[in-house]
C-alpha cells in the first residue's frame, strides 16, 4: 500500500516550532521511503520522520533530511505493528523568504504472521521497545 503527504512549510520556521503532519497508515513493515525537495529549497528546508515520539528517518536522532531539487528514495523494512498507525512528519524551513513544500512517501506491506518475521526485525524492534522504555540514548 503507498501512502504519501506534501507538507508545506513557511518561511523562517524555527526547528523548536517546526510544521508538523500526519500521514496514517496501515500496519504491516515498510518497504519503500522517499523524501522529496522540490528545486528552490537550496537545502534550507529540513525533515525527519518519527513514528511514536521515535524518530525513524534518518535513523540517526538530530539528524534530517534537506536537499533541492532531490528525491531521496530509499529501501527499509520498519515495523508499524501497534496503533497509532501513523507517521509524523516535522519540518522546518531557514528561508527568510520564501515557504516551501516537501513530499513524503512510504510503501507498507501487511505484517507477516510473528513466526515468519526475521531474527533482524525483531531484534530492531525489541531494541526501540528497550530504548523507550528505559529512555535510553541510542548509539
Amino acid at each position: 500500500m503507498l501512502f504519501h503527504k506534501t507538507l508545506s512549510v513557511a518561511a523562517n520556521t524555527l526547528e523548536k516550532d517546526a510544521s508538523c503532519v500526519k500521514v496514517n497508515v496501515a500496519p504491516g513493515l515498510t518497504d519503500y521511503v522517499w523524501v522529496g525537495f522540490p528545486p528552490g529549497c537550496k537545502g534550507l528546508v529540513h525533515v525527519a520522520i518519527y513514528h511514536l515520539h521515535w524518530q525513524v528517518w534518518p535513523w540517526t536522532p538530530g539528524e534530517y533530511f534537506a536537499w533541492d531539487g532531490y528525491v531521496f528514495l530509499f529501501r527499509d523494512r520498519y515495523p508499524i505493528t501497534q496503533p497509532p498507525f501513523e507517521l509524523m512528519l516535522k519540518a522546518w524551513n531557514e528561508d527568510d523568504t520564501y515557504s516551501h513544500k516537501v513530499t513524503f512517501g512510504v510503501t507498507i506491506e501487511p505484517m507477516a504472521p510473528m513466526t515468519e518475521i526475521s531474527a533482524l526485525e525483531m531484534v530492531l524492534l525489541n531494541r526501540r521497545l528497550m530504548y523507550e522504555h528505559m529512555k535510553m540514548p541510542r548509539e
